[in-house]
């Protein structure tokens, strides 16, 4: 699945490609300090460096001011997708932006850092309110109740694995965080339809999510590379 933007911008495109994030095998921040330990934790995004950097970058023009993206048929001239809030992972989105897909000219280190980057992400998860859900005691049972009663096994098989008969993509194990994964389900970009709240409520997409994320490890039949990075 990739969405190419159909003309070159200064702003950031984020486009999808499963070559591109299936290559992101690396984290965004690495580096330590003198004197910290191995298991101390990268400093903290700042949110508000992540805007300014987002308005530096001209990423509105293309993207929306609140990351909405632009036209919503792809086919017509100066589309984009949305990237608020970020449907990818972190390292995955810091690959791409560094070796995008399609006519987004790449972000090298020297001209944004990838400190920088992780606040740039960070803005762009803030765009979105978070789910009305406790993870923490999410059912999977349930969960797995719920996929068969809305119809998900139909396109991505009893254990989420995919189809090659159906086109279904792989999304279970799914490796995304929950907030991505609720914003895919509202908002999706390829053909399957969107849910909204009161056909599934928040609660109901954490059951799911807690039992696509117990599933086993399989060979894919296909994949949505939003759902598994």
């Amino acid at each position: 699945m990739m969405l190419i933007p159909r003309r070159r911008s200064p702003g950031m495109f984020v486009v999808f490609s499963a070559a591109a994030i299936l290559g992101a095998g690396y984290s965004i921040v690495s580096a330590q300090t003198k004197g910290t330990s191995p298991q101390s934790a990268a400093p903290a995004a700042n949110t508000q460096n992540g805007k300014r950097l987002f308005q530096a970058q001209a990423c509105g023009t293309c993207h929306g001011d609140q990351g909405q993206g632009g036209p919503s048929n792809p086919q017509k001239e100066g589309a984009a997708p949305r990237i608020g809030p970020p449907r990818l992972s972190q390292p995955a989105f810091l690959a791409f932006v560094r070796n995008p897909i399609g006519r987004m000219p790449p972000y090298k280190n020297q001209s944004v850092s990838d400190a920088e980057i992780a606040d740039l992400y960070a803005f762009l998860q803030s765009l979105a309110p978070p789910p009305n859900a406790d993870i923490a005691s999410a059912n999977s049972q349930n969960g797995q109740r719920l996929f068969t009663n809305n119809g998900c096994y139909e396109c991505h098989g009893n254990e989420g694995q995919g189809s090659t008969q159906t086109g279904g993509s792989r999304i279970g194990p799914i490796r995304i965080p929950f907030a991505a994964f609720v914003a895919y389900v509202r908002q999706p970009t390829n053909q399957m339809p969107p849910y909204a709240v009161k056909a599934v409520s928040d609660s109901d997409l954490a059951d799911i999510y807690t039992f696509l994320k117990s599933r086993p490890e399989s060979t894919p039949a296909k994949s949505i590379p939003l759902l598994n990075q």
